[in-house]
Parts: C-alpha cells; structure tokens; sequence
C-alpha cells in the first residue's frame, strides 16, 4: 500500500472513532499523516536489543584557570 492510501485508511478511522463528525477531515489527515510516518520511523530504525554495553572513555582534558596574584591598587596622593 503507498503512502497515501495509508493516510487515507488511517484519517478515516479516525473519522470513525471520533463519531463521523463532518468538517474535521483536514484535522484527521494531519493526524493520519504523523501516524503513518512514526510507523515508518519506527520500522526503519534498527532495534537494540538489551545486552552487554560498550562504554567507552573519553580523554580527559584538567582544566587548571590561573588566577592572577592580586595586585595592590595605587591611590594617587593629593599634592
């Protein structure tokens, strides 16, 4: 089935279940249509199944911050 007809299914069951109210059509196909492509979203990514995990450490850089030794302010001296 392509992609339209796969909307098209979908929107209408959704026009179905929310009691065959007229005038929501665009509603249902927005809907159908953000359903249909999770589907596909879904069945493209490949699973993983649970089991031993890689961990993998990263270098770590040390970070030292130099902090400048304070320096004595001068106050100039009134003539």
């Amino acid at each position: 089935m392509d992609l339209y007809d796969e909307i098209a299914k979908v929107a209408y069951e959704l026009y179905e279940r929310d009691g065959r109210i007229h005038g929501r059509d665009l509603d249902h196909w927005l809907e159908a249509e953000i359903i249909v492509k999770s589907r596909d979203i879904e069945e493209q990514t490949p699973m993983i199944l649970p089991g031993k995990k890689k961990t993998v450490k990263a270098k770590q850089k040390k970070v030292t911050k130099k902090v400048p030794a304070k320096t004595a302010s001068r106050k100039k001296k009134a003539n």
